[in-house]
């Protein structure tokens, strides 16, 4: 986009009452201090912003003359179409465009719409963009270099760091990368010294256990098993013993029981055979016949005959009892106590000692663990702060680059865009040079050449062309003019002049 000024009439504004300007390829303006140079400037920012050529407030009405109405017509060309915008100001603005009433709305977009104000006043007034805060400054220029190419900055960066940054990247951005690293090195190297620390524990107490080294838990456990085969060898025995006691006491007592049966039915047979045969009726007291006293005989023999029989079966069981009796030895219950106690006593003692062994092992197990996931922390740690190292050149790396293409932009300017800190981090700064040094220490006109540097950088790299226009061109001798109208204003003694010049210009002196 290419804007040039054609003419600007400035009524009642400042200490113009009245003027009219048209524009050349160059203008030069000359007059004393408080002729109205930079006046002219600023009428042009502000009928396009309302500001000064700063971008600060501005008051448009006449030194002692409040009550007039401030007036400003600008009439531009942008690429070949011609417009003029003007802006009227005494109590309330009024807005024009191609004299055609706009609500103010309306106006500003139509300007915003042309051109950014901010770049627009850093291309028209050399020392606005070194107005503006620093991190405006930062953000202008850069929006015109592109971000470093991940392969551009592996290309800086060591093989070995490119390599490993190239792998973790595949999976997460690297603002990620550095997050989840930071928190796992910081949480492995807590892990770490705790591992540490409990297998300085775990070996300091192996120390302790020395004398438990030597146990020969196998052998042990051998021992262990031929005593608890020997107890419980004596118990089997007292056990045998109180088996055949009880035995022969239940089957002594099943023939005392079955001898004392015998015994009765011995008394009930010799009773039965005892009786006196009842030849008289009970009941009437008459002689029984023949008949009836057969059946009594018979009656009684019969029940002495069944006595005399179950008497006989229950001496042959209790034979059978005795014979039982006598097939199971007598064993003396053996006094195992004091043995028993002894080789118990034995077997504690030895599962203390096998137990000490199997700690010894399960704390020698224990230590193996302990060490191999201290060298799993120290190794995940070791890999987070070789990746967060590698970040770090690679951000510098970046930043490098970055420099580097900002720098490529100019020709006497460098551009200081990071500020390294004493822990070897980066803070984003921006601060212009010339010849070493900053921006704050030029001089007026080293500060003029700089400032036209800088709008030839903007106007390349944006595409826009606009009229700058430099104050103070008095103090700078010799520069090279930008691409778009130059106006200077210059302090001469007498009235305010204005010569204009359309021509092609290489060098202004």
């Amino acid at each position: 986009m290419d804007i040039t000024f054609k003419q600007i009439e400035i009524e009642n504004f400042k200490n113009h009452k009245k003027l009219s300007l048209n524009f050349g390829e160059i203008t030069n303006i000359f007059g004393k201090n408080g002729a109205g140079k930079s006046s002219i400037a600023d009428a042009v920012s502000w009928v396009l912003f309302g500001l000064d050529q700063l971008g600060g407030k501005l008051e448009p009405n006449p030194i002692n003359d409040f009550e007039a109405e401030s007036k400003v017509s600008l009439t531009l060309i942008v690429d070949g179409q011609e417009t003029t915008l003007t802006r009227n100001q005494k109590k309330t603005a009024k807005y024009y465009i191609d004299e055609v009433p706009k609500k103010a709305t309306e106006f500003n977009q139509f300007v915003a719409d042309l051109f950014d104000k901010d770049l627009f006043l850093s291309m028209f007034n050399p020392i606005y963009f070194f107005s503006q805060n620093w991190k405006e400054q930062r953000e202008q220029v850069l929006k015109y270099v592109d971000e470093p190419l991940n392969s551009e900055v592996f290309a800086e960066m060591p093989k070995i760091q490119a390599e490993l940054l190239k792998e973790n990247l595949k999976s997460h951005s690297l603002s990620d990368l550095e997050s989840l690293h930071k928190e796992r090195f910081k949480k492995r190297d807590s892990e770490y010294e705790r591992a540490s620390e409990r297998l300085l524990t775990l070996q300091e107490q192996l120390e302790k256990d020395s004398d438990s080294k030597q146990i020969d838990s196998a052998a042990i456990q051998k021992e262990i098993e031929t005593l608890v085969n020997e107890r419980d060898g004596l118990d089997e025995k007292r056990h045998q013993a109180f088996r055949s006691m009880q035995n022969r006491t239940s089957i002594q007592s099943e023939i005392d029981y079955l001898s004392d049966r015998i015994f009765k039915q011995k008394e009930k047979a010799l009773s039965i055979r005892e009786e006196k045969l009842q030849e008289n009726c009970q009941t009437c007291g008459q002689s029984l016949n023949e008949d009836s006293i057969k059946k009594v005989k018979d009656n009684h023999l019969n029940r002495f005959q069944e006595a005399i029989e179950e008497g006989k079966r229950m001496t042959v069981e209790l034979q059978k009892l005795k014979e039982k009796l006598a097939a199971i030895p007598e064993i003396e219950v053996p006094d195992t106590q004091a043995r028993s106690k002894e080789l118990d006593d034995q077997v504690y003692q030895l599962m203390a000692k096998r137990d000490a062994a199997e700690r010894l092992i399960a704390l020698k197990t224990d230590i193996d663990i302990a060490a191999e996931r201290k060298e799993m922390l120290l190794s995940e740690r070791n890999e987070s702060q070789s990746i967060l190292e590698a970040i770090k050149a690679f951000q510098a790396k970046q930043a490098l680059v970055m420099v580097r293409k900002v720098d490529s932009l100019f020709t006497t300017i460098s551009v200081q865009l990071f500020d390294e800190l004493k822990n070897g981090n980066r803070k984003d700064i921006f601060e212009i040079k010339m010849d070493g040094k900053p921006y704050s220490k030029l001089s007026t006109a080293e500060r003029i050449k700089c400032g036209l540097e800088m709008v030839e950088v903007l106007s390349k790299q944006s595409g826009i062309i606009v009229p700058t226009f430099v104050d103070n061109a008095e103090s700078i001798l010799r520069y090279t003019a930008p691409t778009g109208q130059l106006i200077t204003a210059k302090v001469r003694v007498g009235e305010l002049k204005i010569e204009v010049k359309d021509e092609i210009k290489e060098v202004a002196s």
